[in-house]
């Protein structure tokens, strides 16, 4: 036991030290900084993704500024450095050639990440707008089988083994419903400029023609065994041909390959994306987003082929998994349960800040643009707000300020700086994807009445916010403890009826007397004088 404890091995690992860290990815393509464009960029400006590693150490060692690292960091040096309280960082070099390592604050990607789990939003793909109704689809989660794959046989023998038209080839209608992938070998070449695309011609496909040649072969070979073995079954000759007649079948492929070639060639002419031999190019380097798609097949002319082609090719594959690690959750259909109020119609609310309102000094936007867990997204509402029903109130209090974040047309028209802290809504985010750069796109809704006084526990705000959702033409109040019972809200109005006065149940005497049981008495004298009369008549039928 002792040698072990004492063997360079285990001192080695007692004193070690983090010595490796791993190689930071490719920084994101960010766009020129434009008022006019879609993203408004900076130097300072967080990155779509993280690039480097985080890395952080226990309290006790960031006090005493070991980070595992080549050179301690005092505790001094790091608030300075970094100017944050979270003790998460990044190192761009452990060793630089001044002798120093580079480091900076991590704090901005993590706490999204945390503040990504508190919310709890589902990941979904981006469904793209119908042709006929210009809707999209219903939200599909990124981690669905049919979306979340990256083997490429798996996924050629599902597509070989889905439905197929009379000559065997795909239907693409029913070919978006099978599976799909997100990771790609081969490169995207919309996305490359004039030299990259010359650089992988010459050096990476010059050499593989002969390999082509043999890819396309095995090709055509497949479709015409596949084609007469389904004459056969039609026949009732069998289901799977002899290895004889594959043979021949191979001989003749090879034999006229060139005259196949030359077809496939003069089909891509005409079918330009639709053709065979785009199909083989893609398969064969495993090329994203030059895929044929039903819109593309469609198109008789050859403009409305190019709009469509160069559509498809707009959207560049993913440069991460679509979930990007961010959320685990696969759908919002959860409810939350509050420990008093029960379960809530609305998740939680979150506060987000008005980064950009609609109403600036250089620009007016149609819509406003909100911090939410760290990524930008726009408002879900473009209501136009009139400035001159805005009350100017020149100071606000710390128990002011959260009636005024509930007043979202106004803090969302202008900022205003008499606020502490600025301008915040409450909203509810819904959805999340991940685009083709990384970038989050974040769908958010208005926060309900109702969810954000349970949010801060405002008992009387609860009650004014369910009321007001019952009112209505045939609205009809709750029944309260001791009082009449009310089985529905669909029910028509009894109230009416219950004003009236109810009638005797009784046939005896009272329906006798032609009186109501609440007339009052009568007296002793004409009551025994109508019973006589009564009796009298009883014993004549008799």
């Amino acid at each position: 036991m002792s040698k072990s404890l004492h063997s360079p091995t285990a001192r080695l690992l007692q004193s070690s030290r983090l010595f490796s860290l791993p190689r930071p990815l490719p920084s994101p393509a960010l766009d020129n900084g434009s008022a006019a464009g879609q993203y408004r960029n900076s130097d300072s400006a967080t990155l779509p993704y993280p690039v480097y590693q985080s890395i952080t150490t226990p309290a006790p060692a960031e006090f005493r500024g070991d980070w595992g690292l080549k050179r301690a960091i005092p505790k001094k040096k790091l608030l300075a450095t970094t100017h944050s309280n979270t003790s998460v960082i990044r190192v761009r070099a452990q060793d630089s050639w001044e002798h120093i390592t580079d480091f900076e604050s991590a704090g901005d990607h993590v706490q999204t990440e945390r503040k990504w789990k508190q919310i709890g939003i589902p990941l979904v793909i981006k469904e793209p707008r119908s042709t006929y109704s210009n809707e999209r689809g219903a939200p599909q989660s990124v981690y669905d089988e049919n979306v979340d794959n990256t083997d490429r046989d798996v996924l050629n023998n599902t597509l070989a083994s889905g439905p197929t038209d009379r000559k065997g080839r795909p239907i693409p209608a029913l070919q978006s419903q099978a599976k799909q992938r997100w990771k790609y070998d081969g490169p995207w070449i919309p996305g490359m400029d004039q030299g990259e695309f010359e650089d992988y011609i010459t050096r990476r496909l010059s050499k593989r023609k002969a390999e082509f040649r043999q890819f396309v072969i095995k090709r055509i070979l497949e479709r015409r065994i596949h084609d007469e073995e389904r004459i056969n079954r039609e026949m009732g000759l069998g289901r799977t041909l002899k290895a004889e007649r594959i043979q021949e079948l191979r001989e003749e492929v090879e034999a006229n390959y060139e005259t196949e070639e030359k077809k496939m060639r003069d089909d891509h002419v005409v079918q330009n994306l639709g053709s065979e031999m785009t199909a083989a190019i893609c398969d064969f380097l495993d090329l994203p987003g030059i895929r044929m798609t039903g819109a593309t097949s469609s198109a008789k002319t050859d403009g409305l082929r190019s709009m469509v082609a160069d559509f498809v090719s707009d959207a560049g594959p993913p440069s991460t998994h679509p979930g990007a690690g961010l959320s685990h959750i696969r759908s919002n259909a959860f409810m939350e349960n509050h420990p008093y109020w029960g379960p809530q119609a609305h998740r939680s609310p979150v506060k987000a800040r008005v980064i950009h309102p609609r109403t600036s000094v250089t620009v007016n936007d149609f819509q406003a643009k909100l911090g939410v867990a760290g990524v930008v997204a726009n408002d879900p509402i473009s209501a136009s707000y009139n400035p001159a029903v805005r009350a100017h109130l020149p100071g606000y209090t710390e128990e002011e300020k959260e009636l005024h974040y509930l007043e979202a047309d106004r803090m969302t028209h202008v900022l205003d700086e008499n606020l502490p802290g600025g301008n915040k809504i409450w909203v509810q985010p819904e959805t999340a994807s991940i685009d083709e750069n990384g970038r989050i796109q974040l769908q958010v809704s208005r926060g309900d009445k109702e969810a954000i006084a349970v949010k801060n526990d405002e008992v009387e705000q609860i009650h004014e916010a369910r009321s007001a959702s019952f009112v209505g033409a045939g609205y009809v109040p709750r029944g309260g403890p001791g009082g009449a019972a009310n089985y529905g809200y669909s029910l028509p109005d009894t109230r009416p009826q219950q004003n009236r006065q109810p009638r005797s149940r009784v046939g005896g005497f009272d329906a006798e007397l032609g009186r109501a049981p609440q007339q009052g008495r009568m007296s002793d004298e004409d009551a025994a004088a109508k019973i006589r009369d009564l009796l009298s008549g009883a014993s004549g039928k008799r």
